[in-house]
């Protein structure tokens, strides 16, 4: 590994199985950490017989490994929306405000898609829904200040009074 100025094991590793992909030697791997890993090499020498593969990369491509280039994406657990308009649209199916949809990208693509303990969003719909399930609760719970002032001065005092004439 020193020689071909690898240092990483699994890049030895994955080189070996994209040598053993293209019929340059055959490489069985040990799973076993004491048990080495068996590779049977060909001769290589210009010879009627033996012909190179059509599928081997050009030297100056870079070789990149065959399982970096699948990207999945779970189309039901995205982390972050890709748009405004998404998550418009899963307001208007769940039936809640449109406004509050807004409020919600608007407010997210602030912060980033973190929590407020900055923590990523794995789920932005599951984060949608306790953001409208906490402003209903909010609502539900909110009074106006004036009003619960004047309820606490008349709960204390039965008389009427004009609380607009100076004292």
């Amino acid at each position: 590994m020193e020689k071909a100025k690898i240092k990483s094991k699994t890049t030895y590793h994955n080189y070996l199985k994209d040598l053993n992909d293209w019929g340059y030697l055959r490489y069985y791997p040990s799973y076993h950490p004491a048990r080495g890993s068996k590779v049977q090499m060909s001769i290589f020498f210009n010879s009627v017989g033996q012909k190179l593969a059509n599928n081997v990369p050009e030297p100056g491509q870079n070789l990149v490994s065959f399982n970096k280039h699948k990207t999945k994406e779970n189309l039901n657990k995205l982390a972050r929306p890709k748009n405004e308009l998404v998550v418009l649209n899963f307001f208007k199916e769940n039936n809640w405000p449109v406004m509050e949809g807004k409020k919600f990208y608007a407010y997210y693509q602030a912060n980033n898609w973190t929590l407020n303990r900055g923590l990523k969003i794995k789920n932005w719909k599951e984060s949608a829904k306790n953001y409208v399930e906490k402003g209903f609760k909010i609502k539900e719970e909110y009074t106006s200040p004036i009003s619960g002032h004047l309820d606490n001065l008349r709960r204390f005092d039965s008389r009427n009074k004009d609380y607009g004439q100076p004292l």
